[in-house]
């Protein structure tokens, strides 16, 4: 009788248990969330990449970059199954062997009072679930839930698919998710790149990625490695040999990593205009203008010349004793790292330390200063300093004081090709570029000329006469007696001539007859003025007024586009990580885009087309043309060496405290700007030919070294008549005639009409 109400309990028991179950069940079933995982895609940083769509710059909490399963090398998938889930590709979600390893043991932890950490039996699924779909609580029935949809998942997709999403969203510690990402942060390298015992310490690091790192526990991070290492080798996924090479490998993680993707000038920039046009910087493709081979030719044109031109005013500041003191200069890659290995009377061995190469530099020892040193007076075994390549030779570098600003446009699109907004962004984030409001100096001039033109007050032949010019201010100011830059006055000179030499006191004639108010309406239609309390001022005839970079240059576009007005830009295309366009710089289809673009009707918003003609084609093809003559024969033949389609203007303001130069060639125009950030005179009659145009020439003969379409030229518009003149007076087809002009067949009916062909040309 006992025994039968023991069993009757027992069934009680048992009947109670399976209803308790089945109500859990039923209970958990009817809270757990969809486990369709095709449509997950794991949250990515955004990335901004250049017009090729190669990576510049990634943002975010997350570092991740996706990548398929077919693309993951196969040695970092055996590295994770060896370490994570042995039996993954066997087993449907749960690991039967692996629950009951992790009881006993964890049992035995517990009866021994033993401080060794528990040990976990979930399978890589169960992982992928937790993390995607559920989170971490450490409680019975999240761990049902994950069992449950495990299961669910394994018979839903396939092995391959579960364990691509695993790669891409796993935490691997130094804010990197997914298997691409820790090779970029812990190596700086490709996952492609890797080799086998850098694979298997990535796959270490998942189990807990802080009790791994090397800086804190070495010891401890190698026994990780080689404990994978032995497993891979266990599982026969690398034989002795290799587990013996790989396993006496030390872990050397990059102390510098993601260097290459570091925030800079161009890359803030297009964080600030993204927000602008209101998107915010989460988890977007940016495509955006920037080429990256003028980009790398215009951060080396201006770090070179700048460095050289600091050569004349600044002495050697010496090296440095240890090596994160120099990396925080940070001119990388333009610059290399040297340690000085041997110093003899005449010449010094370095060793580059990015690639161990010996270096020997026999001459131009000390290039700060002008008295020559020997080596062993200013440099010491076991130092560190700077070299830069310059035309094939190396040179000794160092921080740099004075600062400056080049941009590349598009002059028929307004895209920015390449923006470097100074020599060093960890430095000073300032972007001289579009930040830097400084006086533009003599490269103001043409806009004047131009607009003379436009209305038909002068042509490019009409003489007129450098003399003085007294011009009142106003009440209780000084009378202003303006001068050349050579304090010289030059008689009469031709409309052309005195734009191609830049010169003061005609430029200001010019203006007068056009009035202060033309010419300021004109400067405001093109967008020159930065407030309205530069305008109508006599001066802002001779530049004084302030702009940045970014403006001046896209205003110069003029000159090459035929006179069509652009607004610049450095963003094309803006798509979400679900593959919706966001923002479209244009009407046209993205034909090479390498997004996949999956709902065409998710348009917003779209950048207008805003090319407003400022001046005629004939006009400014007429400019153009001078500014060639200036570049032939004027403040900018030092390029006459450069065969290639060139124009240009150079800019000098008072006392030399801004210098610019502005060249246009048939592709692109390039605005190069030098100053100190708190202005002072940079140098004894220093120009911008002196200073600013160096940094041009040194970019384009570095551009066309490797340029294969160098016959084009800049396009002739309709209605242009091509006469030979004297390039002094301006007379036509005489014995002295030099030069060819160009006109309009309005203004040579003009000269006809006022009888003056063969004598000058002109109507003043």
């Amino acid at each position: 009788m006992k025994l039968f109400k023991l069993i009757k309990y027992i069934f009680l028991l048992f009947v109670l248990g399976i209803s308790i179950m089945i109500i859990f069940l039923w209970n958990i079933q009817e809270d757990l969330p969809n486990a369709n995982i095709s449509e997950y895609f794991p949250n990515e940083i955004t990335k901004i990449y250049d017009n090729n769509y190669d990576l510049l710059y990634h943002v975010g909490t997350r570092d991740r970059f996706y990548i398929e399963y077919n693309d993951i090398p196969v040695e970092m998938i055996q590295a994770i199954l060896a370490a994570e889930d042995k039996t993954f590709f066997q087993h449907q979600g749960y690991d039967i062997k692996g629950i009951i390893n992790a009881f006993l043991v964890n049992l035995k932890n517990i009866y021994s009072k033993t401080n060794s950490n528990y040990v976990g039996a979930s399978t890589i699924t169960q992982q992928l679930v937790k993390n995607i779909l559920l989170n971490n609580d450490q409680t019975i029935t999240r761990k049902v839930k994950e069992l449950i949809l495990s299961i669910r998942i394994e018979n839903e997709y396939t092995k391959e698919f579960i364990l691509e999403l695993y790669l891409n969203e796993i935490y691997f510690g130094r804010r990197s998710y997914g298997v691409a990402s820790a090779a970029n942060n812990y190596f700086n390298k490709s996952i492609f790149d890797l080799d086998i015992h850098e694979y298997a310490y990535l796959a270490a690091l998942p189990k807990g990625p802080n009790n791994y790192d090397p800086k804190k526990n070495y010891q401890k991070a190698l026994d990780r490695r080689n404990y994978v290492l032995n497993q891979m080798f266990l599982n026969e996924f690398i034989d002795k040999e290799k587990y013996e090479i790989h396993s006496n490998k030390d872990i050397i993680l990059s102390d510098r990593n993601n260097k290459k993707y570091d925030l800079d000038y161009k890359t803030d920039y297009i964080l600030q205009q993204l927000s602008q046009n209101s998107i915010s910087a989460n988890a977007y493709y940016i495509q955006s203008t920037i080429d990256q081979n003028l980009q790398f030719l215009a951060e080396k044109s201006l770090l070179d010349n700048l460095l050289l031109f600091e050569k004349k005013y600044k002495n050697w500041s010496g090296s440095y004793k240890d090596l994160s003191s120099i990396q925080e200069l940070d001119y990388s890659p333009h610059w290399s790292i040297a340690k000085v290995q041997k110093i003899f009377n005449n010449r010094v061995e370095l060793e580059l330390l990015n690639n161990g190469e010996t270096i020997v530099i026999t001459d131009d020892l000390n290039l700060f200063g002008s008295k020559k040193q020997k080596p062993s007076s200013f440099l010491v075994s076991g130092d560190y300093l700077y070299l830069t390549l310059i035309d094939d030779k190396y040179f000794l570098a160092q921080d740099i004081d004075i600062n400056g600003s080049v941009l590349v446009m598009d002059p028929y699109n307004g895209n920015i090709l390449a923006m470097v907004g100074g020599t060093n962004y960890k430095k000073s984030n300032f972007n001289r570029a579009t930040q830097a409001f400084r006086q533009p100096g003599s490269s103001i001039k043409p806009f004047i000329y131009a607009s003379a033109l436009e209305n038909k007050l002068f042509l490019p032949n009409t003489l007129i006469l450098d003399s003085s010019v007294l011009l009142e201010q106003g009440p209780n100011l000084p009378i202003w007696v303006p001068k050349n830059y050579s304090d010289k006055s030059y008689g009469e000179m031709t409309f052309r001539r005195a734009l191609e030499n830049s010169n003061n006191l005609i430029t200001l004639k010019i203006g007068l007859d056009l009035g202060i108010n033309k010419v300021s309406k004109f400067f405001e239609e093109i967008n020159l003025y930065e407030n309205d309390v530069q305008k109508d001022v006599y001066s802002s005839l001779l530049g004084a007024i302030e702009n940045n970079l970014l403006n001046i240059t896209k205003s110069y576009s003029v000159f090459v586009n035929g006179g069509y007005q652009v607004e610049p830009n450095i963003i094309k295309k803006v798509v979400s990580d679900k593959g919706n366009l966001v923002f479209n710089q244009d009407y046209f289809s993205c034909n090479y885009c390498n997004f996949q673009i999956t709902d065409r009707s998710y348009r917003k918003p779209q950048i207008q087309s805003k090319q407003d003609n400022i001046i005629s084609q004939q006009t400014s093809y007429q400019i153009l043309s001078i500014l060639r003559g200036a570049i032939e024969r004027g403040t900018g033949k030092s390029l006459n060496s450069i065969q290639y389609p060139i124009a240009g203007k150079t800019g000098t303001t008072n006392d030399s405290k801004d210098l610019w130069f502005f060249g246009l060639t048939p592709k692109f125009v390039v605005g190069v700007y030098v100053g100190y950030d708190n202005p002072k005179k940079i140098g004894y009659r220093e120009t911008g030919s002196s200073v600013a145009l160096p940094i041009f020439k040194s970019f384009m003969e570095a551009y066309l070294q490797n340029d294969t379409d160098k016959d084009i030229d800049f396009f002739i518009p309709d209605n242009i008549i091509l006469k030979k003149i004297d390039a002094n007076t301006g007379a036509f087809e005489t014995k002295n005639s030099s030069i060819i002009e160009y006109f309009t067949k309005d203004q040579l009916e003009t000269i006809n009409n006022l009888n003056k062909v063969n004598i000058i040309g002109g109507i003043n």
